[in-house]
């Protein structure tokens, strides 16, 4: 993964870990603390990075937006080319 797309991934990790926190706070009627944090890393980074290799989510424009959903189906979906032109990993996978 190059570091535009670490960055992104990272980012989109980030949102889905303040999202399933603010979920986690909703349940038990508080602030699960930092230590959720590395709860959530230890127990659920491996299968949110699996899911998002297998997500069209990776691949779309919107993703800092949705991409904590790691799709592998959306109606919403928009192409963000990874490389330039002909060379459009996307584009080469699906002709």
């Amino acid at each position: 993964m190059d570091s535009e797309n670490r960055a992104r991934f990272l980012s989109v990790q980030l949102k889905r870990i303040k999202v399933d926190k603010w979920c986690e706070g909703c349940g038990i009627q508080r602030d699960p603390g930092r230590g959720y944090v590395m709860h959530w890393i230890e127990n659920y980074a491996g299968l949110f990075r699996h899911a998002w290799d297998q997500s069209l989510c990776k691949l779309c424009q919107h993703a800092r937006k949705c991409g904590y959903h790691v799709v592998k189906e959306c109606s919403q979906f928009e192409h963000r080319c990874l490389s330039e032109g002909a060379n459009c990993r996307y584009e080469h996978i699906h002709q």
